[in-house]
């Protein structure tokens, strides 16, 4: 039997196989040369398919065969499980903000002077029950009437007190109202003021009696002297007399004021140097100021009726309440005088479409709770409140866009929306915003008087 033979291959062959021959001058004739050739030939075209296959693997979704995909654009780069938690944590934060903000404040917040007047007296935001007569006191009244009533009150007291020879004159609260509600009550107050000179007092010899007989029958003097006899426990040492409106229950309070007893030790700078310095008597915020910014007194009106009040309204007042004399940040400035625009809504509504063009299915969804926080807003706040919550919506945005670029197509037009909602807000808070920088100019940085602080660890305490 003869052996298994090999089979030939010819030059073509050979070359076909990629194989050059033996020598460089002919075709190789070796049969067992040209069999080597063609066995590794055949290996060769075995292995190319696996590992092409091998290779296909590589790309996710393709096929085995497929040619090699370009690679993805930056802004549809797979996102992590982390960076979308992040993202949607963000965004409820921002609705939660948003819900918090209205049903914290729904069932008291007011969004005008006119609902305010309109509010009752036992409203959250000035009922207070050291400021009425509980004998007297008539909690069915709405503000408007409470302040009709102070009105009264004020001026009898002030007549009355000017007929047993003390003449009264305007402060605090009163004084405040009448220096930025033109000539009027504070909007929200609750009691009235009115001051004294501890020596008019004691030289006319005003008492309780003489001042219960010259008020009249429709008010009640529940204690007055030229310096506190009754009812002198804590606080009420400050005030030498009060009267109530036997009608209504409101109070006007009145206090006595007197050159300082002792001089602080600021009073004696060199700046302060040629001040004569009066005080109110007995006062536990330590009420001191200039004499001239109290006397001489001036006749004045005050609710359409004549008043007399200090020399300088403005100055007496920044002695006891700082210069700053707008109305406080919170809650009044930012619930009655922090107007929200027709225009912030628009500037919304456009916002909210242009992020939602970013993403379709779980994509939208960010922008879709956005939209609603917003709508939320502006549906369910007003004024200040709606202006805060466009700040914090506008900041959750800015921050989702950032981390997933590609939710918003548009960015640079996202934000430039952002930038002009945030500047909507800001006209808005105007007026909160120079409170403020008021606030912290007078108290911190240009005080009229030193300010001093105790610090106190377990159990020592030392003054600054």
């Amino acid at each position: 039997m003869e052996p298994a033979t090999r089979p030939k291959a010819d030059a073509k062959r050979l070359t076909d196989l990629g194989r050059m021959p033996g020598n460089s001058t002919g075709y190789v004739s070796s049969d067992d040369e040209a069999y080597e050739i063609q066995v590794a030939g055949n290996k060769t075209a075995l292995v190319q398919p696996f590992t092409l296959i091998t290779r296909a693997k590589d790309l996710p979704g393709s096929h085995p065969m497929a040619p090699k995909q370009p690679p993805r654009p930056p802004d549809q780069e797979e996102v992590s499980w982390k960076v979308v938690i992040l993202v949607y944590a963000i965004v409820s934060i921002c609705c939660l903000y948003v819900g918090g903000l209205y049903y914290g404040t729904k069932a008291w917040a007011v969004r005008s002077e006119e609902e305010l007047l309109q509010a009752s007296v036992l409203h959250p935001l000035f009922n207070t029950e050291e400021h009425f007569a509980p004998e007297y006191w008539q909690a069915s009244m709405q503000q408007k009437d409470r302040l009709e009533a102070l009105t009264t009150a004020t001026h009898a007291t002030a007549q009355a007190l000017q007929s047993v020879g003390v003449p009264a004159f305007l402060e605090s609260a009163g004084l405040i109202g009448w220096l930025r509600h033109n000539r009027s009550q504070l909007p929200w107050d609750s009691d009235g003021d009115l001051g004294i000179l501890e020596a008019d007092c004691i030289q006319a010899g005003a008492s309780k009696e003489s001042l219960s007989k010259a008020v009249g029958e429709d008010f009640a003097v529940l204690k007055f002297a030229c310096t506190c006899e009754e009812d002198c426990a804590g606080d009420n040492k400050r005030m030498v007399g009060r009267v109530a409106h036997r009608t209504t229950g409101v109070c006007i309070d009145i206090f006595a004021y007197a050159p300082v007893k002792k001089s602080r030790a600021w009073q004696k700078e060199q700046r302060y140097s040629d001040i004569e310095w009066w005080e109110r008597v007995n006062d536990h915020a330590d009420f001191t100021f200039p004499k001239d910014s109290l006397l001489p007194l001036q006749q004045d009106t005050f609710a359409g009726a004549p008043m007399t009040i200090p020399a300088k309204p403005r100055e007496f007042l920044s002695w006891e309440y700082g210069q700053c004399l707008g109305a406080h940040v919170w809650p009044w400035r930012i619930l009655l005088y922090s107007p929200s625009s027709d225009t912030l809504a628009f500037i919304l509504a456009a916002k909210g479409a242009v992020f939602m063009l970013g993403g379709a299915g779980m994509d939208a969804l960010p922008a879709t709770m956005v939209i609603f926080c917003s709508a939320a807003a502006v549906t369910f706040l007003r004024g200040g409140l709606t202006l805060l919550a466009v700040l914090g919506i506008c900041a959750c945005e800015f921050l989702v866009v950032s981390i997933r670029p590609a939710l918003c197509s548009f960015r640079k037009l996202h934000s430039a929306l952002i930038v002009l909602a945030v500047a909507v807000c800001a006209q808005g808070l105007q007026g909160c915003l120079e409170q403020l920088l008021c606030q912290v100019d007078d108290f911190y940085l240009h005080p009229r008087r030193p300010k001093s602080w105790t610090l106190c660890v377990l159990g020592t305490c030392w003054d600054f």
